[in-house]
């Protein structure tokens, strides 16, 4: 398993004046991330796709069904935990087959192990500028990070987490206007008017339910993000 705890003291992250020790859980590499990526490698990406990119929250949805009148090829890419640092660690993969669009959503893993927003973006900024590098015709559509449902979540690392969501989101707002990508922000599709995940919504305060997709594929058509 691939892990790298260590101490960033950088101005590239943080700026000249806010320069700090940060300890980073950059861990990725589980057994599930292992087995996904040994899958994807004997089903690779067809040309001209359309591929969601994520962590489970993209895993779990049947993009192929819901976009079954798609003509073009339809892939799922989602990893269920993965974070920013995995899903830039395997971008190489997706972008050999120059997709037509890529719709990352990530961002609730990265809460979950609270690392800061800054590194998160910094992450965010590699994975889009690595598709502009080798897949400069992709067309790259940034996702909002999905709140959840504390109440409902049994997880001690879910708790005060909910809080970090919107700062983090009006930050990818920002980074997809400064690298000139299409932001979409998915989150009043699902939320309260709290800013929580709607317990109709999900059965364990984090992730979707399978009916809960339709409304996102019917959300991204009418607004011809599709």
């Amino acid at each position: 398993m691939k892990k790298l705890s260590l101490i960033i003291i950088t101005s590239a992250l943080f700026g000249v004046s806010q320069a700090q020790s940060v300890k980073i859980d950059s861990s990725y590499a589980n057994w599930y991330y292992q087995q996904r990526m040994e899958y994807f490698d004997k089903t690779p990406v067809p040309k001209n796709a359309i591929v969601f990119l994520g962590n489970s929250i993209t895993e779990r949805a049947e993009w192929q069904e819901l976009l079954a009148d798609s003509k073009y090829p339809v892939v799922n890419r989602g990893i269920g935990g993965d974070n920013s640092f995995g899903i830039l660690a395997r971008m190489d993969e997706i972008l050999k087959a120059k997709p037509k669009a890529i719709y990352l959503m990530d961002g609730i893993n990265d809460q979950f192990r609270k690392l800061p927003h800054e590194v998160s973006i910094y992450n965010y900024r590699r994975i889009i500028r690595k598709i502009k590098q080798q897949s400069p015709k992709t067309k790259i559509y940034l996702e909002s990070a999905l709140p959840i449902n504390e109440e409902m979540t049994k997880e001690a690392y879910t708790k005060d987490r909910n809080v970090l969501v919107p700062a983090l989101n009006r930050k990818l707002e920002a980074l997809a206007a400064e690298e000139g990508v299409v932001y979409i922000n998915i989150c009043p599709l699902f939320q309260d008017e709290n800013g929580v995940l709607k317990k109709e919504f999900t059965m364990d305060g984090i992730h979707l339910k399978a009916s809960a997709y339709i409304n996102w594929v019917k959300f991204l058509k009418d607004k011809q993000y599709l």
